[in-house]
Formats: structure tokens, sequence, C-alpha cells
């Protein structure tokens, strides 16, 4: 039987498969670029700003929901990166290390408002997002993940995605990040375990998955995407062969890598530890904070209300007449322009003091 992978045959209850090149085997490209590097800034002259990188972030975009702003392709970009990330950097100057188009890096220092967003109501989740100016992101090599392509339960059911499934971590590795350019990192692994209740971490019992992938210090905050399914589906008797499902439609968005689970030396062959990341063997089981966690955390009402202003703001100066202060003209609208008036609607919606500034 001819496949797409390849050739599959069946003899004495038993299949061989025969393949070629199989091209799901490579990432996408798109989630080698939508990852930056944190650094704490050390040095600073004319050319810019440089210092030491020790751990990832990756873009996320949200569309415009007006359908007025749709065909302008205006979106509200954010960082993610893990919470304990944001918390090591508090006080201090830090940057986004990205590639720049043709070559080179690029140094991204301002956030909107110099604030993180941590997740409105469960302190275990170690997520923080930062809304990102494209202003300060000019000329970036960026490839943002849509928020349709983060592991909701009903991406999860549709792609088929599940135990065992495939899963990639793209981040900063600390000994060699590049010179010339960011060069990111890329560990396999597979989903070990997606439990139905909370499990003991250094932050409290919280709800993560588990995937059978070593993590290391830099890869803290790495967006950690699963493999669309390919099931073999074993011959049935009277059938003339196996076959090939394939289900999912990319590579979806699974989570954020907070770390690896530790114990002491001292306890490794014992049926009950401590976890201890400071002074702990690593087991080479990684801790994934699911997806819908970041989502919570970027639709939290008031970003989504700054966002819902924003967008009636450009919406409102698009219609002659329902604004006086700027009345349309047949300009067009850029990113720009929908960024300003996010600010503004920032300004407006947080109260003063209640989101805490890094």
């Amino acid at each position: 039987m001819q496949t797409v992978e390849g050739v599959v045959t069946t003899c004495h209850g038993r299949f061989r498969i025969e393949r070629g090149y199989d091209p799901s085997v490579r990432v996408p490209d798109f989630t080698l670029k939508c990852v930056g590097f944190v650094g704490e800034v050390t040095h600073r002259d004319a050319t810019g700003v440089s210092g030491d990188l020790n751990a990832t972030g990756f873009f996320v975009s949200i569309p415009c929901a007006a359908p007025e702003l749709v065909k302008t392709l205006t979106s509200t970009v954010y960082f993610v990166t893990a919470k304990h990330v944001a918390d090591d950097l508090k006080g201090k100057e830090f940057y986004f290390l990205v590639n720049k188009v043709g070559g080179g890096t690029l140094a991204i220092e301002s956030i909107v408002g110099n604030k993180w967003w941590l997740h409105p109501t469960d302190k275990t989740a170690d997520v923080a997002v930062a809304h990102v100016s494209g202003r300060a992101a000019a000329g970036a090599d960026v490839i943002s993940v849509l928020i349709s392509q983060l592991a909701t339960p009903e991406r999860l059911l549709i792609a088929d995605i599940g135990i065992g499934d495939e899963v990639f971590v793209t981040g900063l590795f600390t000994p060699a990040p590049g010179i010339a350019q960011n060069v990111p990192i890329v560990r396999h692994g597979n989903i070990a375990m997606m439990p139905s209740e909370q499990i003991q971490t250094e932050l409290g019992y919280a709800d993560v998955y588990l995937i059978e992938a070593r993590s290391i210090g830099g890869l803290s905050g790495s967006p950690v995407f699963a493999r669309p399914t390919i099931r073999l589906k074993l011959p049935q008797k009277g059938s003339k062969g196996a076959a090939f499902l394939g289900t999912g439609d990319g590579a979806t968005l699974l989570g954020l890598m907070h770390g690896h689970w530790d114990i002491r030396e001292d306890q490794k062959n014992k049926a009950f530890y401590d976890q201890d990341r400071k002074h702990g063997v690593n087991m080479g089981i990684g801790i994934v904070v699911p997806a819908s966690k970041i989502l919570e955390t970027i639709n939290q009402d008031e970003l989504v209300r700054s966002r819902q202003e924003a967008e009636g703001r450009v919406s409102r100066r698009m219609v002659p007449g329902t604004d006086s202060a700027t009345p349309d003209n047949g300009a067009t609208f850029t990113q720009r322009d929908f960024e300003n008036a996010l600010k503004k609607a920032s300004r407006k919606i947080e109260p003063a003091g209640k989101q805490e500034k890094r």
C-alpha cells in the first residue's frame, strides 16, 4: 500500500514501514522565528545595549476583531515568558534579543507601560506577558504565534493531541546563543502526562503538563509545540493493509516551559522525595505551563478592555463625522496608529498601582 510517507506492508500479523524523506521531521520555520532571548543589560553605548542572556520568551499576536480593521492587518503583540523570569528581572534593565531582517540582531528594550501582566487569579501559573511596541521591534525578523494556535481543550481534541505525541521546545542554549545572530536550539520529546488534577511544583500545586524532555536553564519561558498526531491504524480482519490517519492543522502551542523536575541526589532511588531545583538532579522530565493559562492571562479583563477601546478609537477615526477631533480624510491606518490608541486605552483603563512594575 502506498502512503504519503512511504510503503506499508503486512505479513503474518506484523507490519513494515519503508519511508523516504519525511517532511514532518523538520520543525516549521516559524517556531524558530517566534522566539526572543531575554537578557539583563550590562553594557550600553552608542551602538546599543548588550548583556547576559539567560532565558527565552516568544511572541503571540491577537488580530483586531472589528470588521473594519481586519483588512488593515493590525494586531496586538505580546511577549510571553515565565513569571519567574520576569521576577528575576525586577528592578533591572533588560531587553529581548531577536534576529534582524537582513542579518544581525536587534535589542528590543521598550515594552508598553513597562509592565508585566501575570495570570489574574492563579498564582501558581508561571506566566508573564508584556505588550511589545511594533515601533521598537521595527526591522525584527520575527513571526508571532497566532492566538488561534494555542492549545485550548477544543484544539487539543480537534488535533487529537495527547499522551505520547511528539513535542519540541525552541529556545536559548546559553553556552552557544549565537554571535552574529540568535541561534535557537530545538529539543524534542513526548507528552508524558496531562493530569486532570494539580500536581506539586515549586510554586505549589499547579495545573501543568509533563513532557519527556530534558530542560536546561536557558529554556525557561520557551514555547513548547506539539506535532499533529499521525496514527498508524492496524489492519482489521478482512482488511487489505494498514493506513495512516493524519489530523491537525499545523504546529500547536502546547504551552510554556517552566523548567525541569529535580530531586536531591541522596533521594534519587526513593519512592518519595522533595523537589529541589537548586541542588537537585535533572530527572529528564520537563514541566509545561498549559497554553490555556497563557490565553487566560492575555484575555484578562483589563487587557481585553484596552484592546477593545483601542479598536474603538481607530474605528471611529475611519468613519467620517464620528470623531470631530480626528475627521476622516481618506487616510490609511497603520499598526503604529493602532498601538498609539492602545497606549491611550491602557492608560485610561488601568488603575494607578494596580499592576506592579517590573
